[in-house]
């Protein structure tokens, strides 16, 4: 069943949701608690991560790379989209869900395009 929920982190409220639309039971939020307790669940808060760049590195390709795409794209009358594929990580520090104890938390890859308008 898809319940259409406008994010990925799943907590006691969320539980508590899903129990009322799936099964029409009104949980008190303390009982959800104590019943992912009881099931092995515990709360988890997502660890943070830094990731690395080469200011260097990313100067070159502004001041030298994409000028070079930029004037290819306009000489063939091309379109200039910047991808992404990212993973989405729940990296909120307040946020806090209910997982199995000594479980990972789940990932979502995003692939994204804009559309670059060239000068």
């Amino acid at each position: 069943m898809q319940l259409n929920l406008p994010y990925a982190l799943w907590n006691r409220n969320t539980v508590q949701l899903a129990v009322k639309v799936m099964w029409g039971i009104d949980m008190p939020i303390r009982t959800v608690g104590e019943y992912l307790r009881r099931w092995g669940f515990t709360p988890q808060r997502p660890a943070k991560r830094a990731l690395a760049q080469d200011p260097v590195a990313v100067q070159q390709w502004l001041q030298v790379q994409y000028p070079a795409i930029v004037r290819q794209a306009k000489a063939e009358l091309g379109l200039i989209h910047w991808g992404d594929e990212t993973t989405v990580w729940q990296d909120a520090a307040w946020a806090r869900g209910y997982a199995p104890a000594g479980h990972r938390r789940l990932t979502v890859t995003v692939i994204s395009s804009l559309l670059g308008i060239t000068p």
